[in-house]
């Protein structure tokens, strides 16, 4: 089974981000409470061995609690303003919505756990051999610098150490651009098994062609993601408790933007 996607503009992005904020204020309590429960669980995680390993292996199925809920508040949003009074409404929006996500989510564990190894192996695969390659190519040009170094004496020799430093922060930045790159092609994995219905093959796969399809809006998105991080790491790292369900939602809202309304 397959979903079809559409190509969106970059400026999608700026959509995707407030319709993640709007997320968050549906129900900002209970987001705040996910929130912890998560962070805690992954604190846990890390006192493990190989804690590292597990907390990114579950970061998907995890992700995709977080993408459900915003999805079932979006949809108790709208459907109780067409049949409710006023004064009804913000109770009945989201009475019961984190009982029917968890259900959701649970139905799906299976899946996501497996489509979230998938992920790790290929993402794991994609970025050694990426550095390797960067790291073959900044050697042989440090080779090349290291040379002339010597020929040239001192002068050579600090030239030849200036030119490895830049090397070594280079390197470090291709790094970067290869974690960027493998957040960008797996973006719709969770979100594609969980409510698209997908087998985690599959929804790997599709999340790869829609990612490359709509890498504009992905880009700026995740571009963007940079310094609202830093700021919300700033208060002790309180701000995570409200980025990690605003990226939740924003998470709901670029799938269903690009597959339109999920299964």
């Amino acid at each position: 089974m397959s979903l079809p996607f559409r190509r969106v503009s970059a400026s999608r992005a700026l959509h995707w981000w407030a319709e993640g904020w709007r997320g968050f204020r549906r129900a900002p309590m209970a987001w705040v409470g996910l929130s912890v429960a998560l962070l805690v669980a992954l604190a846990l995680l890390g006192m493990l061995p190989f804690g590292r390993l597990l907390a990114q292996w579950l970061s998907v199925p995890l992700f995709a609690l977080g993408a459900v809920y915003a999805a079932l508040l979006q949809r108790r949003a709208r459907d109780v303003q067409r049949v409710l009074p006023e004064v009804l409404v913000e109770e009945a929006r989201t009475d019961g919505v984190f009982d029917d996500s968890a259900r959701l989510w649970r139905r799906r564990i299976g899946p996501l756990l497996l489509a979230s190894l998938f992920v790790l192996l290929l993402g794991g695969a994609f970025s050694v051999a990426f550095v390797v390659l960067s790291a073959a190519a900044l050697g042989v040009g440090l080779a090349g610098f290291g040379a002339l170094g010597a020929l040239g004496g001192g002068v050579g020799l600090l030239a030849g150490a200036g030119a490895m430093a830049g090397g070594v922060a280079a390197l470090m930045l291709l790094g970067m651009i290869a974690l960027f790159v493998v957040n960008i092609a797996f973006w719709f994995v969770g979100t594609l098994v969980v409510l698209g219905g997908l087998k985690p093959w599959d929804a790997v796969l599709l999340s790869l062609r829609a990612s490359l399809a709509n890498v504009g809006a992905l880009a700026l998105f995740s571009l963007l993601l940079l310094p609202v991080a830093v700021v919300a790491l700033l208060p002790m790292g309180l701000g995570l408790l409200v980025l990690l369900p605003v990226l939740s939602a924003s998470s709901y809202a670029s799938f269903d933007d690009v597959f339109g309304q999920p299964r």
